[in-house]
């Protein structure tokens, strides 16, 4: 009887050890996961701190460019989460104000530019629209059916 009682001691010890670890698999699963971009960055569509670095090394953009670029693209991520958070909006409400607020962004940052920069930065523009044109993802919507 007592090794009978030993056996079903250890048995209870060894399911109770591996419940508990089977358990602490999901969370260090969730510890380990990444939790979204790093911070400044906004995705993977860029924005943030990785649009700035991108124009800083493409532009060669001053300090002090760097500066009120970071500010306009702050601003720009406020304003698109402020528009993603609207419940009001439909899909396609929120599509139009966002190109509008990607735009207004864009002409913000050209005005601070340099002529040979805003070149540069308009050639920039133009070749991020035929990519996303080639991948179907953007430049105008097709017209409506007639």
């Amino acid at each position: 009887m007592m090794m009978t009682l030993r056996t079903h001691a250890r048995r209870m010890a060894l399911m109770a050890l591996c419940c508990g670890a089977l358990c602490a698999v999901p969370m260090v699963a969730q510890d380990a996961a990444p939790a979204g971009p790093p911070p400044g960055q906004m995705g993977p569509r860029g924005g943030g701190r990785g649009q700035l670095e991108m124009l800083t090394k493409r532009l060669n953009l001053t300090a002090d460019q760097q500066t009120q670029v970071k500010a306009i693209d702050e601003d720009t991520g406020k304003q698109m989460m402020a528009v993603r958070n609207d419940t009001s909006l439909s899909q396609d409400d929120k599509r139009s104000k966002m190109m509008d607020i990607r735009k207004a962004s864009q002409d913000k940052i050209r005005g601070i530019l340099t002529d040979d920069q805003k070149t540069k930065y308009d050639a920039m523009l133009a070749e991020m629209k035929d990519r996303m044109k080639e991948r179907g993802q953007g430049g105008n919507p097709p017209p409506p059916p007639q």
